[in-house]
């Protein structure tokens, strides 16, 4: 134990263990190898429009990311800070306290984490039922949450402020790696039980959960965190803070709309007694759910709320690829990944990525395809683009690169180009192009670029 003039640091560590080369070709213009230093640039900005019809109508869509059974799982790290009275004494104590002692703190944790409620999600019961209304389940969503550290801040005032940005900023102060380290999730003793919250453009959470109620105090947490990744509550509050259609702007025949949560002609429509704050909900005729208590989704209100929909499992991974407000850059609190080569996304037309994404996968252009990439693509380590026969990438000022801290992606795959004999003098086609300062960087392999 570490003391500072300001906070007494105390740390637990939760872990959850969770080749080809490209063929040489002969070019009529320069070379440029990844392991040679490009020209310092900067992704043009003015090229990350995400107007491209790739992005308007692939992926945009929360159902694009449906996770499917052989996909990898994601995990995203979260960082708990707990401010507490100089004494140990309030919510969440540094001793064995039996209701809120750290061992009572740590088995709430661990109930959320290391592929326990945070991955599978219960099927769904709900107060109505609709004879056209069975919603497809899905049991693994595929996203699960790990606890890098818990941090301890004696301080009387900060320990009952309301003040988020005062929080952030003192744990900021004490030490600036551990605001970066997982996402935020601070725990003080201020009045009421929690919500979502920000920091300098990135996802946290502010909460004063006390250990009596572990049941609720899981639920608590998994349907805050589900907040940070775009979902909004499926019931209406009186003022409209937080509901799906409102502050996440979800309505009945909008991108996002839960069409799996919501059903169309839904019978409980009729019922609702909240109807200055519901938003016109035709041609689908369909309703928030009517109390917080409705059905058992995540994000309603019941201590035991553990179902999610299928869309709402794709609107999490999609923050996980997408950097946008709803997700608040939750991506950023991405644990590094190892492609595994196994489940790739593959590129079967010609694509324009004028889009910011961060991959989890392998990419394979098909036969004949080119993909263009005008903003910037993120690879996970050891991660690679392969390039079917005649396929063609275009990093057209955008960028290629790494987004893991402990290693870096493998490059780009061709495939071979046969000779017809040692004397076949055909220039080999250029499969791999830089424009408009383009860049690729962070790559293991070298590979034969044009620049024209």
């Amino acid at each position: 134990m570490a003391i500072h003039k300001f906070s007494i640091v105390y740390i637990f560590i939760f872990s959850f263990i969770s080749n080809s080369l490209l063929s040489q070709k002969k070019t009529t213009t320069s070379e440029l190898k990844i392991n040679d230093s490009p020209p310092s640039i900067s992704t043009n900005p003015s090229n990350c429009s995400s107007s491209s019809e790739a992005y308007q109508k692939k992926y945009k869509q929360q159902s694009f990311y449906v996770p499917k059974n052989k996909d990898q799982v994601i995990t995203l790290k979260i960082t708990v800070h707990v401010f507490k009275p100089i004494e140990d004494v309030g919510r969440w104590q540094m001793n064995d306290n039996k209701i809120n002692g750290l061992p009572v703190l740590k088995t709430l944790l661990d109930s959320i984490t290391n592929g326990n409620q945070e991955r599978y999600s219960a099927e769904r019961h709900a107060t109505y039922q609709m004879q056209d209304f069975t919603p497809r389940y899905i049991c693994d969503s595929k996203i699960q949450y790990e606890i890098t550290n818990i941090y301890f801040y004696p301080n009387e005032e900060l320990y009952v402020s309301y003040n988020d940005e005062a929080l952030f900023n003192f744990i900021e102060k004490t030490d600036s790696n551990r605001i970066k380290e997982g996402m935020p999730l601070v725990f003080n003793g201020s009045n009421g039980p929690g919500h979502l919250s920000s920091y300098k453009g990135n996802a946290a959470l502010v909460t004063t959960l006390q250990g009596q109620d572990l049941v609720f105090g899981r639920s608590h947490l998994l349907h805050e965190i589900g907040h940070a990744f775009g979902l909004g509550h499926t019931y209406v509050n009186s003022g409209g803070g937080g509901s799906d259609w409102q502050n996440f702007n979800a309505p009945c025949g909008s991108m996002d709309y839960l069409s799996d949560v919501f059903p169309n002609n839904n019978p409980a429509c009729q019922h609702e007694k909240e109807a200055t704050t519901i938003p016109d909900n035709a041609p689908c005729f369909s309703c928030y759910e009517s109390t917080p208590d409705t059905s058992n989704n995540l994000m309603g209100g019941q201590r035991y709320n553990r179902w999610m929909s299928p869309l709402q499992m794709g609107r999490r991974i999609r923050s996980m690829h997408i950097n946008s407000n709803l997700g608040r850059n939750i991506r950023h609190y991405a644990k590094d990944m190892e492609s595994d080569h196994k489940h790739v996304w593959k590129i079967s037309s010609d694509e324009i990525w004028d889009f910011d994404i961060q991959l989890y996968k392998d990419i394979v252009v098909k036969k004949g395809v080119t993909l263009t990439i005008k903003c910037k693509t993120a690879m996970a380590i050891n991660g690679k683009i392969k390039l079917e026969k005649n396929a063609k990438l275009i990093v057209d000022g955008g960028e290629i690169t790494g987004w893991c801290k402990t290693d870096t992606w493998q490059g780009i795959q061709t495939p071979t180009i046969k000779k017809k004999n040692k004397d076949d003098k055909t220039i080999d086609p250029i499969l791999i192009k830089l424009i408009n300062g383009g860049k690729i960087s962070k790559a293991k392999i070298q590979m034969p670029i044009g620049t024209k």
